[in-house]
């Protein structure tokens, strides 16, 4: 059995649609912020809100499968970066993306025009 020392798993909803940059060497990083609300009354003040990156191949298919209000499933790494921003230090979240599945798309199919049903598939980093 494999070790798992630092492994997050996440069910919630696409903010936006991914943000796909390739860097100066070729690879790939993905972006996105996965939206979370534990209670269908919920005020806004009570929904988390986490960002995700994914890294090459895994952040194409992010970007090819997932839009604005999707419900995933993430599972990945946690990290923390320490960042300064006008001469203040925060600390700033984010989780990094081995595999993700789209649950349910609110998406409309951009080629027929109607709303689909995706097949519940899981994409997986191969780094």
């Amino acid at each position: 059995m494999l070790p798992i020392y630092n492994q997050v798993q996440l069910i919630g909803r696409a903010g936006h649609d991914v943000e796909l940059l390739t860097l100066t060497d070729g690879s790939h990083r993905a972006t996105l912020r996965l939206y979370q609300n534990h209670c269908t009354t919920a005020a806004a003040d009570d929904r988390q809100i986490h960002s995700l990156i994914a890294w090459n191949s895994l952040a194409t298919q992010l970007e090819a499968k997932v839009r604005r209000g999707d419900q995933l499933l993430v599972q990945g790494r946690l990290l923390h970066r320490k960042l300064e921003l006008g001469g203040q230090a925060f600390m700033k979240s984010e989780i990094h993306l081995s595999c993700f599945t789209v649950l349910s798309s609110c998406s409309v199919t951009r080629s027929v025009g109607i709303v689909a049903e995706p097949a519940t598939e899981t994409y997986r980093s191969h780094e």
